[in-house]
Order: C-alpha cells, then structure tokens, then sequence
C-alpha cells in the first residue's frame, strides 16, 4: 500500500501542472481550478482499478477533469472564458498603445466567451487553447467527433458574432482569429 501512494505522489507530481492548466482553461478561476484538479485526483485515486492501465493515465485523468470541471460548471450556472487569452496578447515588445489594444481584445473575447453555452466554450478552449484534435476532444467529452465539429464550427461562429456584430472580418491584427481558431479546422 505504500508503494502505491508514492507511485500516486509522482503521478501527482507529474501531471498537476499540466491539470492545473486545463481547469484554469476550462473554469476561469485559478482557486476553484486548484481544487478540482485536487478533486480529480482524489477520485482517481479511489478509481485506480476502474483505470486498468488501458492507455494513457494522462488521457485517463485528463478525461476526470474535464468532466468534473462541467459538472462544476453546470454547479454554478457559470460560463468558461479565455483567462489565457491574455499570454497570447501580452507582448513585452508592445507600445502603450498596442498593449491597451490588446487587453482591450482579449476582454472582447473574455466577454463573448462569456455568452457561449459551455459546451461551446469548453469545445473551443480544448481546441484552441490545448491544442487537441476533434477525436481527443470527443473522447474526453464524451460525444461523437461530429459533434465536437458542430460544437466548434458554432462556437466559433457565434463569437464571430458576439465580437464585431456588424458582421464585418476580426480586426486586421489576425489576434482575435489565432486565438479562438477562426484560421484553422
């Protein structure tokens, strides 16, 4: 039994980071995404012989999470933001000027995050925030991988909206297009 705690410690060790950076994606809070990723270990730890290791323990407790994290949010009747938008605006290099443009963009799209279903909203942070594929997503979600592809493609949509509701192009600068995925599948 103690071989398996420190076995568990340095999973812990190894993955909370990378956990602790999902939740903050998904829950926009770094206090409530401290404890569910505290949580979700708690739970995987109790659930080790549900996990069986079939694939990877990451994919495993990632999937954990990001279940536990909508849960939190369907909780709370709350909607997931960008709060990383801000490292992908923040530039050293920038005037005064381009950076109060861009907090200025990134509230743009904290506010419109704000008003997606969170379906959407955790869709598009798992997409262009962590990268992964619509066949990772629809795993971790739990969906089919059409699904995620819909969820996405209106997500993205509906912030096009939201964001210049004239209906015009995002601003020239392509910041707002990077960052929620308009430029690529």
């Amino acid at each position: 039994m103690k071989g398996d705690e420190e076995a568990f410690r340095l999973l812990v060790d190894r993955y909370r980071s990378l956990l602790h950076h999902l939740a903050v994606g998904v829950l926009q809070d770094r206090d409530l995404a401290a404890d569910a990723v505290q949580d979700v270990f708690l739970k995987a730890y109790s659930s080790l012989s549900d996990y069986r290791g079939k694939g990877l323990f990451q994919a495993w407790i990632r999937r954990i999470l990001v279940n536990h994290c909508l849960s939190v949010l369907r909780q709370r009747h709350s909607y997931l933001s960008l709060d990383e938008l801000d490292r992908d605006f923040a530039d050293r290099d920038r005037g005064p000027e381009e950076a109060a443009l861009a907090r200025n963009d990134s509230e743009a799209l904290r506010q419109a995050m704000s008003r997606l279903p969170a379906n959407y909203r955790a869709a598009l942070v798992l997409r262009a925030v962590e990268g992964l594929s619509y066949r990772e997503i629809s795993e971790l979600l739990g969906v089919p991988d059409s699904t995620v592809e819909s969820w996405i493609h209106r997500g993205r949509m509906r912030m096009r909206t939201l964001i210049t509701p004239d209906g015009q192009t995002a601003p020239s600068s392509g910041q707002r297009a990077r960052v929620i995925g308009w430029d690529r599948r």
